[in-house]
């Protein structure tokens, strides 16, 4: 991506011809570069050398191209009469200049053409019809939009000049007289812009980590302005010099101002410098630093969230109720895959953490086995063969609702709402006499769980029990299991009855 951004964004044909030969490093394409700057310095250099001669120059004469004269064509004209016309071989065409042909011709140069003028296809600079609307600009200044920026410092002592490679804001001078170049690269990349608040102003600014200034286009000052923006200090023109790419043109610095720059809750002091017929309005890498927006390194910022216990349901005990007649059965351990082994041991500490299960110490009677799910986000479920349990479990057979009484229930144009609660069954507490018949076994000992777990047969039962207590005095609210649906013949009497079902919940949790 590095390399297609170069090819397309470099000014110099040579560089892109050396860069498409072959698949070059970037490393290799920056050595190239340097070959041919330093290449052309030194052809402007034997050329001033060959201007201060006294033999002078040899200009090459080379007559200009003529075209033959077109041949009569046949044409109908409105009133239906075929007539011939022809083109004069001495009139020139107004797009190119030249004689023998007309501005339709396919011959005509300036087909394809790029007006220095107005930049309009089609026709030559001495032929544009804009020539009072847009001024003459000059082969550096009309190379189009500038894809490439960099920013450096010159002051004049004893006729050198001294450029200086630190940032804007430093007074530090160069140690060296080879100047060192920062490129700032921007190749139509919108992604990288951040709101900010410039001196009270909201404004959209581009983050450009290899600019060293910080850069407003004289349309968003003008615009600043109009808006109230506060500044600290302002000064007209600069001693800067901010040039372009491979190009020894300086931007025009119409003036520089200091202003307050806010993202988010950061704010810095930071310098702006107004440029005139600017392309985008540029944040640098210092300034952007400062604000925290960009950041250089390894680290990454991590939020730690505090474990705390898994909520239940007050003052709820479960017990389960075993034939005193079944024989306890210890099954022995289902191996987990290796490549799960790291996550299993993960998911049983944070367990743990959340007052879940516990470590069994002591003699044990039921041991059952332990089985890995995988849910729908990668993240393993841990489960229990309670096969062997369920057969041993007395249940309380307690009435469970189907689907027509929901259905009877249900009234037309009503307002519904459907909640879910989380982890249902781990929000009941079992008592101390229930928890060895919920011992299983892994790599790590024995554990034993402390919540009601999944796939406990009588659990379904005792859960819906718990909520048949707990919204008894709901009205319009109906339950099964975990699944809670509210319903109103409006708005307001369903925003009331959801009100009153999410603090019954809460009241209980």
């Amino acid at each position: 991506m590095l390399t297609d951004t170069i090819v397309e964004g470099c000014l110099s044909d040579e560089l892109r011809k050396q860069i498409l030969q072959k698949d070059r490093s970037v490393e290799e394409i920056e050595e190239i570069g340097k070959s041919l700057e330093g290449v052309q310095k030194q052809l402007r250099d034997f050329g001033r050398m060959h201007d201060e001669s006294k033999h002078g120059q040899v200009y090459g004469i080379q007559a200009k191209r003529r075209y033959p004269p077109l041949k009569p064509r046949v044409v109908e004209n409105r009133a239906g009469v075929f007539q011939t016309k022809f083109k004069h071989p001495d009139a020139k065409c107004f797009k190119c200049g030249l004689f023998g042909h007309i501005s339709t011709d396919t011959r005509c140069p300036a087909r394809g053409k790029i007006c220095n003028r107005c930049k309009k296809i089609g026709h030559f600079e001495a032929r544009c019809r804009m020539q009072g609307k847009y001024p003459l600009l000059s082969k550096e200044e009309s190379t189009g939009a500038k894809k490439i920026r960099i920013v450096e410092r010159v002051a004049e002592q004893d006729s050198q000049v001294v450029q200086e490679s630190n940032a804007i804001e430093a007074d530090i001078p160069s140690m060296s007289l080879t100047p060192k170049t920062y490129y700032a690269f921007y190749s139509g990349n919108e992604s990288n812009m951040v709101s900010c608040v410039i001196g009270g102003v909201p404004h959209q600014l581009l983050v450009d980590s290899g600019a060293e200034a910080n850069l407003i286009t004289e349309v968003a000052w003008e615009k600043l302005k109009r808006a109230g923006i506060e500044v600290i200090s302002c000064v007209r023109g600069s001693d800067r010099i901010l040039k372009s790419y491979a190009n020894n043109i300086p931007l025009t610095v119409l003036g520089t101002f200091k202003a307050t720059v806010t993202v988010g809750a950061k704010s810095v002091e930071a310098e702006f410098f107004v440029i005139k017929g600017g392309q985008r309005c540029l944040l640098g890498d210092a300034t952007s630093k400062q604000l925290n927006i960009l950041k250089i390194g390894l680290e990454i910022d991590r939020v730690l969230q505090k474990s705390e216990p898994f909520s239940k349901i007050k003052d709820v005990s479960v017990h389960i109720h075993l034939d005193p007649n079944a024989k306890p059965i210890f099954q022995p351990m289902r191996r987990v895959p290796v490549a799960l082994e790291e996550a299993v041991n993960s998911k049983l500490k944070e367990l743990i953490v959340k007052d879940i299960i516990e470590e069994k110490k002591g003699p044990v009677t039921w041991v059952s086995p332990l089985v890995v799910v995988g849910k729908a986000n990668g993240e393993p479920r841990i489960c229990l063969d309670l096969r062997r349990v369920n057969e041993a479990i007395l249940r309380e057979r307690h009435p469970m609702p189907v689907i027509d009484d929901f259905l009877a229930r249900i009234g037309p144009n009503m307002f519904r709402s459907k909640l879910d609660v989380k982890d249902s069954f781990l929000q009941l507490e079992l008592d101390e006499g229930s928890r060895d018949a919920m011992v299983f076994l892994t790599t790590r000992g024995l554990y034993r769980f402390k919540r009601m777990p999944f796939g406990l047969v009588s659990a379904p039962e005792v859960f819906q029990k718990t909520m048949d207590a707990i919204l008894a005095g709901c009205e319009g609210a109906w339950w099964y299991i975990d699944d809670v649906y509210i319903e109103g013949k409006d708005k307001e009497e369903h925003d009331e009855r959801l009100t009153k079902v999410n603090y019954t919940v809460n009241r209980n949790c």
